[in-house]
């Protein structure tokens, strides 16, 4: 079978349309692509809210300079306070 319409310049108005459309599509795409990249690689999979950071190129723990030093963490068992002390009454 051939084409009914060998009118190319014709065929060129009609799809001009429908082509910008399909160009408009694939630029979003691939600048949402690229934001999206983008913001995985900073935003990353940190632990959040670790007293503790380890180091991934020696594996050594070091503290979190947000937190404060490796003892300065909330209290617990190991790190809890002495209760007060009262002076007996005479």
């Amino acid at each position: 079978m051939s084409a009914s319409e060998k009118d190319l310049e014709k065929q060129k108005r009609r799809h001009r349309g429908p082509l910008i459309g399909i160009a408009v599509v694939l630029v979003f795409a691939l600048g949402y692509l690229i934001w999206w990249l983008g913001y995985e690689a900073v935003e990353g999979n940190a632990p959040r809210d670790a007293d503790v950071l380890i180091d991934g190129r020696s594996g050594e723990t070091e503290a979190d300079p947000a937190r404060g030093s490796v003892g300065d963490g909330p209290v617990g068992a190991d790190n809890a306070p002495a209760p007060p002390t009262t002076a007996p009454a005479d």
